[in-house]
Order: C-alpha cells, then structure tokens, then sequence
C-alpha cells in the first residue's frame, strides 16, 4: 500500500501499517482495508490447506483402512482405562471420553502437530509455528466433548474451522 507522507510525498507498507504517528483515527478505512485483505488471505489459504488437514485427521482418526480394530496398543490402553473407570465405579462417558483423549490425541499428536522438528530434521519458521498453532488447536476442539459457542468476538481461527469440526468429532467418536 502507498499513503501518502508530508515529507516525501508517498510512504510505502505492505499489510501491516507501521503506527508510528498517532494520527490516524481507529475506525480509519485504511485499517478497515488490511483486515479484509488479512481475511482474504486466511481463507485462501485454509481452502489450499484444507485436504492436508482433512488428510492428517482422517489418518489420525479413520478406522477405514484398518477395519473396525485398533493398533493393539491402542486398544490395550483403551481397554484398561475403560476397566479402571468400571473398577472405580465411573460410568459417565464423557469421562471416559477424556482419558482417552487426553492420553492419545491431546498428549501424543498435538505434540506432534505443533513441534514437527521433534520428528523431523526440519526448521520451524514463526509462520510455520501460527499455522500449525491453528491445526492443533482444532485438532483440540475435535476431541472435545463440549460445544463451542462463536459469536463476532471469536478468534478468527476459531471460527477458520467452525463447520469442518462437527465432521472431525464424529471421526473421534469411531475411534474411541
């Protein structure tokens, strides 16, 4: 964007306007104009991301290419927290549903989601790091057994991934 400058006729920014004089009213359509070019860009780029996503929840969640039947250490675990909550007179399932999310998907691939360097001999840019931070976090909000109430306040990525998450849920829900 160019604006124009007392001193040298023109100033020159790209997407995000430096704030160094106070001159500038808030509700000025200059900053109106960055954030429908910033939501512009977060949809373009969830609609190319979007199969990758779809892809790695689906890997991580589908039952379909393996049957019915989980890793046997999954199911192992699985089992034994199903017995402990039986042992212990626990028969809420959204309890159940916890310790199961928490163990596996909350602890293992979350991790995995936000940290790649951790598996793979890579670098990890600040870019990198906030998309991958809207990934895991609705990674998260697919395991959860609560509903998440939006409104115009919600954070974009929140909203970013608001109607892709009931079909994520009912892919935890299988899986368990």
């Amino acid at each position: 964007m160019i604006t124009p400058d007392l001193e040298s006729g023109v100033k020159v920014w790209h997407l995000v306007k430096n704030h160094e004089h106070g001159d500038q009213k808030e509700g000025d359509r200059g900053s109106k104009m960055v954030s429908e070019i910033y939501l512009t860009r977060l949809l373009a780029t969830k609609g190319t991301l979007q199969k990758f996503v779809d892809d790695l929840f689906e890997t991580l969640f589908s039952t379909v290419h393996r049957g019915s039947a989980l890793p046997l250490a999954i199911k192992y675990m699985f089992d034994f927290l199903d017995e402990q909550a039986d042992k212990h007179g626990i028969h809420d399932q959204d309890v159940r549903h916890t310790w199961k999310s928490n163990c596996l998907p909350l602890r293992f691939w979350v991790n995995v989601i936000k940290n790649p360097q951790f598996v793979f001999d890579i670098h990890k840019s600040s870019i990198t790091d906030a998309c991958l931070s809207v990934v895991a976090q609705t990674f998260m909000d697919s395991c959860s057994t609560s509903e998440h109430r939006l409104g115009k306040d919600s954070p974009s990525n929140k909203l970013l991934y608001a109607k892709d998450i009931p079909n994520y849920k009912s892919w935890v829900e299988r899986y368990e």
